[in-house]
């Protein structure tokens, strides 16, 4: 036992001659003497420990100038450089670990996602109606493309469900809210955006969409091309309504399928897909309605006087509170920003703004 100890402090010893230190301390070590240096320093538990022995070494050698000071640094930069090259491997090691964990998560999600087709596919009879849908968050918008090579925005507070791959003689999607299209022209596959109340039929064409559930409207727009719109009856069968012309807008009774309001000013319909309110002497309602849902708030008219009022104004980098007092200068309108009520589960509401006449 004793004799193995005086091995293995011999083969230590041996490590630490004068030229191996040198020629670490800069940075000529072969690999191979590296890994000697490397296996003493790891077999001695403290760094005082290592600095005696090597000391000891030190001393022992006959050759001259060489300091202690020289010593200590050569030390120093050895403590360093192992500690740190610890340091980059356990940071290697931890790195892969993680690697490994995310490709285990990411391949069951990958699992799930499949095994979740596939429940859609054999559901559908397995003819491959799989659908996928797409939200956009209150107060956002969300640009999107369709497996056809179709695209387009989809407005504050709407989703837009399609099939992951259009199958037979059509392209359908169904819409809540609102959206640009610009479609990809097929003109053996019409593109259909099927709605509450209608749908609307183009083949290759740029048009928006607004039928929001809690509005009783929809409106259509047409900034190029040519669609069809289509009313659908009691016994889920659709009905020819008309065809529009480029620049158009329209607004259909989605009960009775009238047609409220025609308007040949289409682009103030679709800025909103560029970051942009457009009001071209349109009423209070208008206003309050595209403003909810592009800043995301509610509204409310205290006094109905307002409600004569027409606005022409033009939003696009504003905040509400810019927005609101640029409408109150041209009329006698003021407005109050409550503060935002906290929900029971720590959430909040939607800011409420009060619009109320100006005292005279």
């Amino acid at each position: 036992m004793i004799q193995e100890e005086k091995d293995k402090n011999r083969k230590r010893n041996q490590i630490f001659d004068p030229g191996l230190l040198d020629k670490f301390y800069r940075g000529e070590c072969r690999p191979e003497e590296r890994d000697r240096i490397e296996r003493w320093f790891i077999g001695l538990d403290h760094r005082k420990e290592i600095n005696r022995k090597a000391e000891e070494v030190w001393d022992k050698t006959p050759e001259t100038g060489k300091e202690k000071t020289h010593l200590q640094e050569i030390l120093y930069k050895i403590h360093y450089e192992l500690r740190l090259e610890e340091y980059r491997k356990e940071k290697a090691r931890r790195r892969t670990k993680r690697l490994r964990r995310m490709i285990a998560s990411a391949a069951a999600v990958i699992v799930l996602v499949a095994a979740g087709l596939w429940f859609g596919y054999m559901k559908n009879g397995g003819v491959g109606n799989v659908y996928s849908e797409l939200h956009a968050p209150y107060g956002s918008r969300v640009r999107f493309e369709l497996p056809d090579g179709s695209s387009g925005w989809l407005n504050s507070g709407s989703s837009l469900k399609y099939p992951v791959r259009f199958r037979g003689m059509k392209r359908m999607v169904t819409l809540q809210g609102e959206a640009y299209f610009d479609v990809k022209h097929n003109s053996a596959k019409p593109f259909i955006v099927q709605t509450g109340s209608f749908r609307v039929i183009a083949l290759g064409t740029s048009f928006n969409v607004q039928a929001y559930h809690d509005v009783n409207d929809e409106e259509i727009t047409l900034v190029q091309g040519k669609v069809v719109i289509e009313r659908k009856m009691p016994d889920n069968t659709y009905r020819h309504l008309l065809i529009m012309k480029p620049d158009e807008h329209v607004v259909l009774d989605a009960q009775t399928g009238k047609i409220n309001e025609k308007d040949l000013d289409a682009g103030k319909y679709v800025a909103w897909k560029d970051g942009k309110l457009i009001f071209r002497n349109d009423p209070l309602d208008r206003v309050v309605k595209e403003m909810e849902r592009f800043y995301n708030v509610d509204i409310e008219v205290k006094d109905a006087a307002l409600n004569k009022y027409h606005f022409h104004a033009t939003f696009e980098d504003e905040t509400l509170f810019e927005a609101l007092r640029l409408l109150t200068i041209s009329t006698p309108m003021q407005y109050e920003i409550c503060k935002r009520e906290k929900n029971p589960d720590g959430t909040y509401k939607k800011r409420k703004v009060i619009l109320y006449q100006k005292k005279i």
